[in-house]
C-alpha cells in the first residue's frame, strides 16, 4: 500500500480574478475566496506538494514555522470539511479477475481494518501514468462506512459489514468492465491445469466443498464467481473464501484456526468468516474439465451422476451475469465452448467427506 498526499476534489478549480484568488466548486456551484497566502498554498497542493514541504516554503519567507504549520493544518482541515480537498488516502491496488482496481482508504484505521482482507490480491503500483481500470474510495460519513466510485455511492454499511460489501463492489467492478463474456456463479478448484466448477443455489455448499477439496489435493481458484472468456476458459475471482456458520464445524477439523477468525456481516445479514491460507491454484484462465451441480440434502447417500450438457447449460445460465445484464450471443458461444470439453455431473450428498471423496475420483477421468 502507498500513502497519498491531500488531493484536490473533482470539479474544484482556482482562478485569479483581479487581486483575488477564487475557488469554484462545480458540484455545489459555490465560490470561495482565498487571500494571497492561501492561494499559494492551494496552488502548491494542486501541484502535488506535501504539507510539510509547503510549510517549509512558507516559513522560508520569514514567518515562524510553528504558527505557519498550525495555520496550514487548520486550512487543510477546513477545506476537507467543505469537500474541496480529499484527505491523504492510503492506496491498495488489486488484481480482481484481471482488472486492476485501486482502493483508496480515507484513514489509516480503515486501511488497517479492511486491507488485510484483500492482501492476496495485491499488485505493485505501476508508473505514475499506469492508471488502474477503476478506483474505489472507502471513507466514513455520519458514522457509517461508504464505498464510492467518484461521486457515486456504491454501498453504505457498518464497520463489520465493510469487507463483504467491498468484496461485492469489487466483483461488480470486475464484471462491469466487460472484459469477459459472462460471470458464472460457481466456485472453482483446479488440478493438473484444469478447472472444476461447482455450481448450485445459495446454501448448496460451494465454498465449503471448495475449501474441503483444496485441503485434499486440489487448488482453490475462487469460491464464488468465475469469469468466462470467449475462448471457453475461466478466470476465478481469488477472494478468500466466505464461510457461513454451517460450514464452521465441518471445516474446523481441517483448519482449527477458522473458529478464531473475526465474524463479518453480509448484505443479507448472514454471518461469514474469511479463511486465508487455503492451498491455491491461482486465478486462471483455465480450461474447464469438469462441471458439477451440487444437490446437498440431509440424509442423502452420496452419488455422482452424469448430466446432459444442456441441463448443465440451463443451470449455469440461471446464475450468470454480464456487464449489461443480458446473455448475448458471445456469452452463449463461450458457454458452448466450455461445455464442449467438460464432463457434466450432479453431486448429491449430505456429508462433506463423502463429497470430497467422490470428486477426488474425477481426477483420473
Amino acid at each position: 500500500m502507498q500513502e497519498n498526499r491531500p488531493t484536490i476534489a473533482e470539479g474544484v478549480s482556482l482562478a485569479f480574478i483581479g487581486e483575488h484568488g477564487v475557488l469554484f466548486d462545480e458540484a455545489r456551484q459555490e465560490l470561495f475566496q482565498l487571500d494571497g497566502g492561501m492561494a499559494f498554498v492551494w496552488s502548491r497542493l494542486a501541484e502535488g506538494a506535501a504539507i510539510d514541504r509547503i510549510a517549509e516554503e512558507v516559513a522560508g519567507r520569514g514567518l515562524p514555522a510553528g504558527p505557519v504549520r498550525a495555520c496550514l493544518d487548520h486550512a487543510v482541515s477546513e477545506w476537507t470539511r467543505l469537500g474541496l480537498i480529499r484527505p491523504p488516502a492510503i492506496r491498495q491496488r488489486l488484481d480482481v479477475g484481471g482488472a486492476r482496481i485501486e482502493i483508496r482508504y480515507a484513514t489509516a484505521a480503515l486501511a488497517e481494518h479492511v486491507a488485510p482482507g484483500f492482501r492476496n490480491l495485491e499488485i505493485l503500483p505501476g508508473p505514475v501514468d499506469d492508471a488502474p481500470d477503476s478506483r474505489l474510495d472507502v471513507g466514513e460519513e455520519d458514522g457509517a462506512v461508504v464505498i464510492r466510485r467518484g461521486a457515486l455511492a456504491l454501498a453504505t454499511c457498518q464497520p463489520d459489514e465493510i469487507i463483504p460489501a467491498l468484496r461485492g463492489a469489487l466483483t461488480l467492478e470486475a464484471v462491469g468492465l466487460g472484459r469477459h463474456e459472462v460471470a458464472l456463479h460457481a466456485a472453482t478448484v483446479a488440478a493438473d491445469g484444469h478447472a472444476l466448477l461447482l455450481s448450485g443455489c445459495p446454501g448448496a455448499g460451494k465454498s465449503t466443498l471448495a475449501v474441503g477439496l483444496a485441503q485434499s489435493g486440489f487448488g482453490l481458484a475462487g469460491d464464488d464467481v468465475a469469469l468466462l472468456g470467449a475462448d471457453g476458459r475461466v478466470t476465478a475471482l481469488r477472494f478468500a473464501p466466505a464461510l457461513k456458520p454451517g460450514s464452521w464445524p465441518l471445516l474446523a477439523g481441517m483448519r482449527p484456526d477458522l473458529l478464531d477468525l473475526p465474524v463479518h456481516v453480509r448484505y443479507d445479514s448472514q454471518q461469514v468468516r474469511f479463511l486465508d491460507g487455503v492451498p491455491s491454484a491461482g486465478g486462471g484462465p483455465l480450461p474447464v474439465r469438469w462441471i458439477v451441480g451440487l444437490d446437498r440434502r440431509d440424509g442423502a447417500g452420496p452419488a455422482l451422476d452424469r448430466l446432459d450438457p444442456l441441463e448443465t447449460l440451463r443451470d449455469l445460465i440461471g446464475g450468470a451475469a454480464s456487464a449489461d445484464d443480458r446473455l448475448g450471443t458471445g456469452a452463449f458461444q463461450a458457454l458452448a465452448r466450455m461445455l464442449d470439453g467438460a464432463g457434466c455431473y450432479r453431486l448429491t450428498y449430505a456429508r462433506l467427506d463423502d463429497a470430497v471423496a467422490l470428486l477426488a475420483g474425477l481426477r483420473g477421468s
